[in-house]
Formats: C-alpha cells, structure tokens, sequence
C-alpha cells in the first residue's frame, strides 16, 4: 500500500474539477517530484458597448515569452519562462535552474473581429482589445 495514494488521488480529482470549469492544463496542486508550475493569470474582462477588453496579471513575464490565440469563442492567454543561474565560487558550484508557465482558456461572452484585435504588455499586465462584430440584423419572418 502506497501512503501517497490518496493525495495522488486528491490531486487528480483537483484538477478534474478545476479543468471542468475552464482551467484547463493547469496543474493547481504540486505533484511530488514534478518541477513544472502552471500559474493560472488572474483576469478582469469588461464587456464595453463596441469591445471586450481583457487585462491579465503576469508578472516576471517578458513581451517577448507571451502567446495569445483566438480559437473560435475563446481567448487562450500562456507564456513559458526558463531561467537558469549559474555561480562559481572557491570550493563550491551553485547552478538553479527555475521554470514557469502561464495558462488560461477564456470564454468569450460575444463574438469579436479577430482581424481588428490589439494587445499591448506593460508592467506585467497584458491588455487586450477587441472589437465586438457587428449583430445580424433582426429579421421577422411572417407564419403563414
């Protein structure tokens, strides 16, 4: 009988529930020997009358580590960072290594021009516009 187990079992489940409701990849409870840490950003997304305008918190993130994607109703938002550090010293060698990802699949509340969508990251914060389509006009259909 393995005493671990159970919090395997635990975790597992964690996931299942937090995967269901849109976190999708995101592994929310440490897995024992497992060095891959998936940061879920917190959002804000404000529904404006012509946009949506999304803004994500992720610090330590570089412009240039971002990844944003429209798939059909959702925004996905991640980023990858790897940083390893390396000191040399009389006696001894020092080497850390660390890494980090950020994941989020958001549901888009309207559909947008894809087409016409800005992003803009500064101070660790990921701003990201975009325009809400036009609505189909109405069309009432007489029954005969």
């Amino acid at each position: 009988m393995d005493p671990f187990e159970e919090i395997r079992r635990m975790r597992e489940w964690m996931d299942d529930i937090f995967g269901e409701i849109g976190y999708e990849g995101a592994k929310l409870l440490p897995v024992p020997g497992e060095e891959l840490v998936t940061a879920v950003p917190s959002i804000d997304l404000i529904d404006k009358d012509d946009r949506l305008v999304l803004k994500a918190d992720m610090p330590g993130i570089s412009k240039e580590d971002l990844n944003v994607e429209i798939k059909g109703d959702r925004l996905e938002i991640s980023a990858e960072v790897k940083h390893e550090e390396e000191k040399k010293e009389e006696g001894y060698i020092r080497k850390e290594r660390s890494y980090r990802r950020y994941y989020r699949s958001i549901p888009l509340p309207a559909e947008i021009e894809s087409e016409k969508v800005e992003a803009s990251f500064e101070n660790g914060v990921l701003k990201i516009e975009m325009p809400k389509t036009e609505a189909p006009e109405v069309k009432r259909i007489e029954v005969k």
